[in-house]
C-alpha cells in the first residue's frame, strides 16, 4: 500500500509494458542543482579562461614558473651585467661558485677532466697559469658561450647567461691549483693574474 506522505512520488504512470508499470519518481532537486551548477561553471570557465586576462595562459604560467625558479637560484645575480665584476662577485659567493662547479662537473669534465687537469687531445689544464685562448677573465665567458673557431671548444648553447657566468667564474677560480696534467695540457702562455674575488658581506 502506498505511503500517503509520498503520494506525489508514488503515482503509477499510465503506460503498461507486459503488465509492468512504473512509479512516477521525479529526479531529485539536488540532482538538478548539480547539473545547473556544472553548466554555470562551464560557461564561467570559458569566459574567464579564454576571454579575460584573470587566468594566465599556459605560456605565461610557464614563463612565471621559470622566472620564479631563476629568482630562487640566481637572486640578484640576474640583475648584474655580464662583466668582470659579475665574475668576481660569483667567485666570492660560495653558493654561486658551488653551482658553477656543478655545471662544470656536468658539462666540462668530459674534456678537461674531473680535476680540470686537462685530457690529451681534448681539453687544456685549467689549474695552471698557461692559457691558449684567454688573455683576461671575460675571455672565459666568450669561450663558454661561443666556443673556439676550430670547434675544439664547443659553444655551450644549453646554458643560460647566468649559468655561463657561474661556470666561467668557477673555471677562473681554479687557476693556481696547479693539478698535474698530461703532456701538452699546459699549452699556451702565462697571462696576467685575474682580479681578486669580491666578497659580498651581505651574503649575496
Amino acid at each position: 500500500m502506498a505511503d500517503h506522505n509520498n503520494d506525489h512520488y508514488d503515482e503509477l504512470m499510465s503506460h503498461n509494458y507486459d503488465g509492468i508499470q512504473e512509479y512516477d519518481n521525479p529526479i531529485p532537486g539536488w540532482w538538478h542543482m548539480i547539473f545547473l551548477g556544472t553548466v554555470v561553471f562551464a560557461v564561467l570557465y570559458v569566459v574567464v579562461v579564454h576571454f579575460t586576462s584573470i587566468v594566465p595562459s599556459r605560456d605565461e604560467a610557464y614563463a612565471n614558473k621559470v622566472a620564479a625558479a631563476e629568482e630562487a637560484q640566481f637572486g640578484k645575480l640576474r640583475e648584474l651585467p655580464m662583466d668582470e665584476t659579475k665574475l668576481r662577485i660569483i667567485m666570492g659567493n660560495e653558493a654561486w661558485l658551488n653551482t658553477g662547479k656543478s655545471i662544470f662537473d656536468g658539462t666540462c669534465v668530459v674534456c678537461h677532466g674531473k680535476d680540470a687537469q686537462g685530457i690529451t687531445g681534448l681539453g687544456l689544464n685549467l689549474t695552471d697559469d698557461n692559457y691558449l685562448y684567454v688573455k683576461e677573465m671575460m675571455d672565459i665567458v666568450d669561450l663558454v658561450a661561443n666556443g673556439t673557431e676550430n670547434k675544439k671548444m664547443p659553444a655551450q648553447t644549453k646554458l643560460n647567461p647566468n649559468e655561463v657566468a657561474m661556470v666561467s667564474a668557477y673555471a677562473a677560480s681554479l687557476r693556481g691549483k696547479n693539478v698535474p696534467g698530461p703532456e701538452g695540457s699546459d699549452a699556451g702562455e702565462v697571462i696576467a693574474p685575474f682580479p681578486a674575488p669580491i666578497v659580498d658581506e651581505n651574503g649575496g
